[in-house]
């Protein structure tokens, strides 16, 4: 399992950190992932080269097995995500 943010490696490290985070957190600070997925936003509270939260699992297959992408100024559902996780862990 990896995260992936547009965020630096730098901020990605700090946040694995704090949050206590034991897999890796990957910067796609060009936005090409984030543009793949189709999650980026154009422009967001004056600010450009932002995506909107989402939380996508895939499996070994590459197969998307989860995916929610938040409303603006939301989070997406962890509880979920987390089910979807362990779903795959599961022998």
């Amino acid at each position: 399992m990896y995260g992936l943010s547009v965020d630096t490696h730098f901020a990605a490290a700090a946040w694995a950190k704090e949050l206590g985070v034991t897999f890796p957190l990957l910067s796609d600070f060009n936005r090409e992932g984030m543009t793949a997925l189709g999650i980026m936003l154009e422009e967001f509270a004056g600010y450009r080269g932002v995506s909107n939260r989402a939380i996508v699992i895939v499996d070994r297959a590459r197969t998307v097995v989860h995916a929610e992408v938040a409303p603006l100024r939301a989070l997406p559902d962890t509880d979920a995500a987390l089910r979807a996780a362990q779903r795959l862990a599961q022998p």
